[in-house]
Formats: C-alpha cells, structure tokens, sequence
C-alpha cells in the first residue's frame, strides 16, 4: 500500500499548482466557465473597479519588462529554487483556485445575490407563493419516488440462483416508472398558472428528487444480481443498510449538478449556485467517506467475495485483486479526499462515482502490471553470493535485474497517477512537460547518480566477497590469503565513503545547491585537522605503508617488542592484538618501530640439552636424530615439519657439562606444539637407553 499512497501523495501535491491553467479545454465548458467569472467580476462594483484600473495601468509595452524581470527572478536555478517558486506560486493561487476570484469577494457577492433575491421575493410575495405551491408539489414528487420503490420491490429481491429476467424486468419498469413519472411532472408544471421561472424551478426540483432517489434505488436493487456469487443474507443486509446512505450521496450530487442549470442559477444568483455546488459535492463525497468507513467490511465481501483470504498466487491477476481486497478502503479514503481537493481546486464538473469507478480500474490494472513485471523479474531466487564463488556475472546481473524492477515500478506508478490525476481533472503530463521539468529534471538527475554509485558498491561488493569467498574444492572452513582478508575490506570501506561523498555531492549539485563554497570549506577543514591531528596522519601514513608492504595481516602472531601476540583486525589507523592471556591490545601504527612477524614463510625450532659429562654426547644427538624422525613420521606432525634434523653438534662446552643442540625447520607458529611432542619422545628415547640428563 505505499506505493498506492506515494500515488495519491504525487496527486495531491502536484495537482494544486496547476489547477486553474491545466484543465480540460473543451470549448462549451470553457466558454461557461469565463462567462460565470466574468459576470462576477462585472456585478462586484470592487472587482470591476480593480479590473478597469488594471487595464488602464498596463501599457502595451509592460511585457517586456515583466519578461525581464521574470527571467532575473529565474536566475537561481536547480531544484531548490524552482520549489521556492513553485510554492510561492501555489500558496498565491489558493485564494482564487476554487472560484477564480477570492473566495471572500465570492462569498460576499453570494450573500448579496441571496438577500436581495429574497428581499424582493418577499416583498414582492412571489417568494412565499412559490413555497405554498411548490413545497407539496415536491412532497408528492417524493411520494411517487416511494410508490416506484414499493411496488417493484417484489420483483428486485436477492434470490439463489438469480432470476435475470425477472431482475432485469423490474430495474427496467423503475426507470419507466419514474420516466413517466417526470413526464406528468414536467407537463403539469408548465400548465401551472405561474410565471416560466418558477414552472421551471420546481421542474427542475422535482427532476433532482426523483432521479436521486431512481439512482439510490437501482443501485440498491443492483445488488440482487450478486445472488449466485455471493450470500442472499448478505445482499439484503446490504440493501437494507445501504439505501439511506446511497439516497443521502445521490441527493447532494444530484442538486450539485443541478446548480449548473441556467435557470436555477439565475433564480440563485451566479455566485451562490456556485457556493452551493461546491459545498452540495463536498457533503456528497463526507458521506460517501463516512458510509465506506462504516460498511467497509461488508462493500468488501459483496465486491470481492473471499479474494482477502485467497493465498499468495503466482497469477498477477489473482495477486492483484487480493491485495485490491485486502486494502481496498484505504483506497477509496484517497480518491474521495482527491475528489474534495479537486473540488477546492476548481474541478466543478465532479462525476464522484463515476471518476472513483474509473480510477479503480487504473489502480486494478496497475497492480497486475506491477505483479506480472515482478514475477517476470524474479522467476529464478538470487545467488547466495557471500557462500559461493564464480557467480560475479549472477550478482551484477541480479542487481540490475533489482534496479530495473524498481524503475518499472515507479514508472508504473507515475503513469497511475497522471491517468488517476486526468481523470479528477488534473493534467499532470502537461504540467510535467512545461512548467514542471525544472522540478523533475533536477530530480531525475539526483536519482541517476544515486542508481549508478548504487550499481558501482554493488559491483564491488559482490566482487569482493567472492574473492574472499572459499574456492568450489576448498576444505570447508578454508580461507583466502591473510593479505587479502586485510586489504579488501579496507578497499570496500574507503569505496563507499568515496561514494556516499561523491555522490552527495552531485545529488546537490543536481538539486541546485552550490557546492563550490561546500567543496572549499571541506579542503580548509581538512587543511585544519591535519595539522591539528599530526599524531593521527602519522598513524594512517604508517599504516598506509605498513599494510601495502604487506607486513603483517590479520592472523599474524606478532610481536612488537613490548606486546606479542595474534593480530585480529587491523586499520589505517591502529591494529588490535590479542596476547596469550586474552587481553585484546589496541596499537597505533606510528607507535611500533619495529615488528617481529612469526607467521610467514617458515618456522625454526631449535632444541638445546645439557649433557653432564659422564654421558656420550654422540648417544644424545643420535636420539635426537631418531626423535625427530619419528615425529616427522606421525600423520599429526607431518606437514607441519619439513625438514630433517639438521645442524646437530655440540654448541657449548662447560665445566663438568656440554650443550647439543639441532635445528628443525617447521610451519610457522607451530614451533610450541612441536617442541613439547619433541620432548617428550626424546624423554622416552634416553630413558630406555639409560641416559639420565
């Protein structure tokens, strides 16, 4: 339901700037619609003096100037400017967007035209006649309009399965009825000894309360035909519940539209005929709101039947209608709303039902196109990209494939709401292609640099993880270089902050801010801070150069000379060191001026042993040979030794002592395991030999 309600928030926003020029331009409305305006202006002694002043002060030449003068206040361009414009423009224009006019000059002209109409009614006492002739006249028109509803009731009732024929005969003998009905109406008013006027006023009348309650009781009546689809206790309860409340809709519609009619707006007086619509439609649409809010769930099961429940289905058709079902209120909510805001903004000529019908049927079929694309778009389920590898092209094409879906998306919703708006009266293309590119091409732009920095972090993204990513013949739980595990992180970090700065930047730009001063201030802030941060800059250079030169990654053990231990994340700035009592050390790189780096290439270990002298030093060593020939046999030591003992010999003489020693070249930081299961086999090896050291 957003996307419905970012449908009915473009309208709404866009619609009142261009309210007045923007109309539909058939020529007999136009022309109705000058006419009403200007015979305001001309009966307003106020108005029709600030008129002549206008001409007289506007000389021919004024244009250029006003041209002139326009362009300078065009000159800030960009987006910001152009909404500064545009809201000035609206916010001037609210006054005069209902009626043409002020709406207080209106209302001023229209309490004019009321009192002195029935001033000179009552004093004349043509008023009061028309009222004791008329005002019984109409109590029978209404009389008629019950009979009509009473006698073909029988023939109107909800039945399982639905009887057609019958149904079709008594819809057809109401509209007979009551075209008959209006008939006598019409011929009997004008055989009245009463002037043109008032025949024609009560004619008109009797005509609107007829057809209000014609159009109530077929829509009632209507309802029968639902007898095979849905409950026959259902259709009445709608039938008994609804007619007052279809009746009330119908009645203020009808005698809206009834204020168009010459002869009554000139019985009325041109202005308050137009009040009277204006707020006659407005009453139509509350009541039509009020109505939906308080019989929504039982309009959604006679419309949609058990669409609401239905599953999640793979037809666009079927998905989109169980949403429809679903949220169907909240759309009626926005058109009736919309109906009122076209209403204010001059849209005199409001169909409700009909334009409501209209617009249902753009939104059903904006649905289905916004399913149908989305099930073309995600027929197969995306790669699990962080677990697997080769599958860049997927990603990317994924991604897209996601762009483009939501690119359809809006511009599936914009063409919704340039139709829903057409229909309500508002010409948003017009608006779009004249008036309102500087506001959609700014934007536009900004929401272009915002996809294409989008698809560049995606496209690194995926590359990067699957260059971390284990390789299809891994063992499980292997990983990438210790370089690359360090380096590409970083490398994605500093990309997105490249992003999000660059393109905000552009956005900016795009929307008419002037970044040049921004850019500027940036370079003396930085300017500033590092000279205000030299500790901080040292440490990054350090740390630039540190991890280029590939010293250290992370899983390192390390030691610095105060700290060892095993290198768990690492920065520009500072790295973090987990010693072996598990104390985590955060380091800053311009702080370590040398490191010892246990964890690349190879590793020696280099046992030493004290033999007294009463023992064969030749005994020691050969058992260290054998010590270590043995351990290189055993599966568990196997690849982490990888060579021979070699180097043996005696190292030091002592007093009443020598010291022997070997070298063992091993996998790196394996050393300590080794040398404990070293030991312990040349503990064995020298205690069966007797050797006692």
């Amino acid at each position: 339901m957003k996307q419905l309600i970012a449908v009915f928030f473009v309208m709404l926003s866009i619609g009142g700037a261009f309210a007045q020029e923007a109309k539909p331009a058939p020529a007999p409305a136009a022309s109705s619609e000058a006419v009403d305006r200007l015979i305001v202006v001309l009966e307003d002694p106020v108005l029709r003096e600030q008129l002549l002043e206008h001409l007289r002060s506007t000389p021919a030449d004024a244009a250029a100037p006003a041209a002139a003068e326009e362009t300078d206040s065009g000159a800030s361009t960009g987006l910001v400017g152009a909404l500064y414009r545009w809201s000035d423009d609206f916010v001037s224009s609210l006054p005069t967007a209902t009626f043409g006019v002020p709406i207080d000059r209106k209302l001023a002209q229209a309490g004019t035209q009321i009192g002195s109409r029935v001033e000179s009614g009552i004093s004349s006492g043509q008023l009061l006649q028309f009222i004791g002739w008329a005002l019984p006249g109409l109590v029978i028109v209404a009389g008629i309009g019950i009979g009509i509803r009473r006698v073909t009731r029988g023939l109107v009732q909800p039945t399982k399965p639905v009887r057609k024929r019958r149904l079709a005969m008594g819809l057809m003998l109401k509209v007979v009825l009551a075209a008959a009905a209006l008939l006598v109406v019409a011929v009997l008013a004008s055989l009245l000894p009463v002037p043109k006027v008032a025949s024609t006023s009560f004619t008109s009348l009797a005509v609107g309360i007829l057809l209000a309650m014609l159009a109530a009781d077929l829509a009632t009546s209507a309802l029968s035909g639902f007898g095979s689809l849905r409950s026959v206790r259902l259709i009445r309860y709608g039938q008994r519940r609804f007619y007052p409340w279809w009746l009330a809709v119908a009645g203020f519609a009808t005698f809206a539209a009834l204020n168009a009619e010459p002869t009554l707006r000139q019985v009325v007086g041109w202005s308050a005929a137009d009040f009277a619509g204006l707020i006659l439609n407005c009453i139509a649409a509350l009541i039509m709101l009020a109505f939906i809010a308080r019989h929504r769930m039982a309009l959604g099961r006679l419309i949609f039947g058990a669409a609401a429940r239905a599953p999640v289905s793979d037809n666009p058709l079927r998905n989109a209608t169980r949403r429809l079902a679903r949220h169907w209120h909240l759309v009626a909510y926005g058109f009736l709303v919309l109906s009122i805001f076209s209403l204010l903004a001059g849209q005199r000529d409001n169909d409700v039902m009909s334009q409501m019908l209209w617009s249902f049927a753009v939104v059903l079929v904006g649905m289905v196109t916004i399913a149908g694309l989305h099930r073309l778009t995600t027929a197969t389920p995306p790669p699990r990209y962080r677990y697997q590898r080769h599958t860049l092209r997927q990603i990317v094409a994924g991604k897209i494939l996601k762009l483009l879906r939501v690119g359809a998306d809006a511009l599936t919703l914009a063409a919704m709401a340039i139709i829903i708006a057409g229909v309500w009266g508002f010409n948003i293309w017009g608006w779009l292609t004249s008036d309102g590119r500087v506001i959609v091409g700014p934007l536009f732009a900004a929401a272009t640099v915002v996809a294409v920095a989008w698809l560049i972090w995606v496209t690194l993204d995926a590359w990067i993880a699957t260059t971390l990513a284990p390789g299809p013949n891994a063992r499980p739980g292997a990983q990438r270089s210790s370089r690359l595990q360090t380096l590409l992180p970083l490398m994605r970090n500093g990309v997105l902050i490249l992003l999000v700065v660059l393109g905000g930047i552009a956005v900016l730009a795009n929307i008419g801010v002037d970044v040049t001063p921004l850019i500027a201030g940036a370079g003396v802030f930085g300017l500033a801070l590092s000279f205000g941060s030299q500790q901080l800059v040292q440490d990054v250079i350090t740390g630039f150069f540190i991890l280029a030169e590939d010293t250290i990654a992370v899983g390192d053990t390390i030691s610095t000379g105060d700290r060892t231990g095993v290198v768990e994340s690492l920065s520009l700035r500072s790295m973090r060191l987990r010693d072996s009592d598990g104390a985590l050390h955060s380091i800053p790189f311009s702080t370590v001026k040398a490191l010892k780096n246990s964890s690349r290439n190879f590793g020696v270990l280099r046992p030493r042993f004290t033999v007294p002298s009463g023992v064969d030093p030749l005994a020691v060593i050969d058992e260290m040979r054998t010590a270590a020939t043995e351990l290189r046999a055993d599966p568990k030591f196997a690849k982490a030794i990888t060579s021979d003992m070699h180097d043996l010999g005696i190292d030091e003489i002592n007093a009443g002592s020598v010291v022997v020693s070997g070298s063992l070249r091993t996998t790196p930081v394996r050393q300590p395991e080794i040398a404990r299961a070293f030991n312990g086999r040349m503990l064995a090896g020298l205690a069966e030999k007797g050797i006692r050291l």
